[in-house]
């Protein structure tokens, strides 16, 4: 669940690379002098599942020490604050971090007392064995979303500098429960006095809180792609499995049951073409064919908690013929949604946020095989 020192440890050569085989400048040093200064404050926004995306919801103004251009380990780029020291984060305050399995990190210019974690057994019934660091007892900061307590766990990771992935020295703070978070919250997080170097200097009073967002419920891509017809179009060329389902891929995990009232699906069907009833019937992706009974939609998702099949909304609908969850063999189906359509995070939606809205011209046609 937490990110392994050991990435970290890969990521710094791979940074040292993408700058050359020399030592890195002076900027990439740490700072010997003074407060731990607070360089940069990311969240995790990353919606592909790699989750290597950071985006910075401050950026320290006039700093060099604050990073620019950052190597990943895909072997990519990424602009963390601008090159232009006199301005802020792009997103200062308001960045997004990524429902369902998000975090925060907090960037510092210079070693901190490593006593801000405790080094645990990675597994507790082998105390003897690798340890890993937690943030449980020594609670470095206040995680707060819409003005709750958000109980956290983390470690301190003091390799790394302004060019590494990831960026370091830093705090790395995760909630115990994200998606006991709503969609589209504002959060902050707060460092405490405990924070201090070496010398227990601690973090200058004007660099203690940085606010960001809970990204909002929100469609992403679907499964089959509506263009994957033979035109690429939704013309019903596209042969979907009996046991297939349509999949609608969210940013946030979807609650069930799926309420078919708000989410305003129709589905209508029509008998295949041809002589073999292999061909799809055009009328159908247009405006034909009958309407599936609300009552034979299935509509639901494979997971729970934070999984990725959690995000997945699928459908499909019942057959009475075999009395199983199915298409029905040589039909076409056109599956389309209401104007107002939208689905439910597990997590719930702050008021006043998008609530999953399903982009209104988003429509399947397609036709299944012949029985077997």
């Amino acid at each position: 669940m937490l990110v392994n020192r050991s990435l970290a440890a890969v990521a710094i050569i791979f940074g040292a690379l993408l700058t050359g085989c020399s030592a890195p400048d002076q900027p990439t040093d740490l700072r010997k002098d003074g407060p731990p200064n607070v360089t940069t404050v990311t969240v995790m926004s990353d919606l592909t599942g790699l989750r290597l995306l950071e985006t910075a919801t401050h950026c320290r103004l006039n700093d060099e020490k604050r990073p620019d251009l950052v190597g990943l380990p895909t072997f990519t780029t990424t602009q963390v604050c601008p090159d232009d020291l006199t301005l802020p984060a792009e997103e200062e305050g308001v960045a997004e971090a990524a429902p369902p399995l998000w975090f925060a990190r907090v960037v510092f210019d210079k070693l901190l007392d490593p006593t801000i974690e405790d080094l645990v057994p990675m597994d507790p019934a082998n105390p003897s064995g690798p340890q890993v660091g937690s943030l449980m007892n020594t609670q470095p900061v206040t995680l707060k979303c819409n003005g709750a307590d958000v109980p956290y766990n983390g470690y301190y990771a003091p390799n790394g500098n302004r060019v590494s992935y990831p960026l370091g020295p830093c705090l790395f703070i995760q909630p115990l429960s994200a998606i006991s978070v709503a969609t589209g919250a504002d959060c902050e997080v707060a460092v405490k006095d405990n924070v201090h170097n070496k010398t227990g200097e601690s973090v200058p009073t004007d660099q203690r809180s940085f606010k960001f967002k809970l990204g909002p419920m929100s469609f992403r891509f679907a499964d089959p792609d509506p263009t994957d017809g033979e035109s690429g179009a939704d013309d019903g060329t596209f042969e979907m499995d009996l046991k297939g389902v349509v999949t609608l891929t969210f940013t946030a995990a979807v609650k069930l049951p799926v309420d078919l009232t708000q989410l305003a699906v129709s589905i209508s069907e029509g008998p295949n073409l041809g002589t073999d009833g292999t061909d799809p019937d055009p009328a159908v992706c247009g405006t034909g064919g009958t309407p599936v009974l609300a009552t034979d939609i299935v509509a639901g998702t494979a997971g729970t908690g934070a999984t990725t099949t959690a995000l997945q909304l699928t459908f499909n609908v019942k057959d009475p013929a075999v009395a199983a969850n199915k298409w029905k063999p040589s039909t076409t189906y056109r599956i389309e949604f209401g104007s107002t359509a939208k689905v439910a995070a597990t997590q719930g939606s702050t008021p006043g946020t998008p609530a999953g809205a399903v982009p209104s011209d988003l429509v399947f046609c397609f036709h299944t095989p012949p029985a077997a």
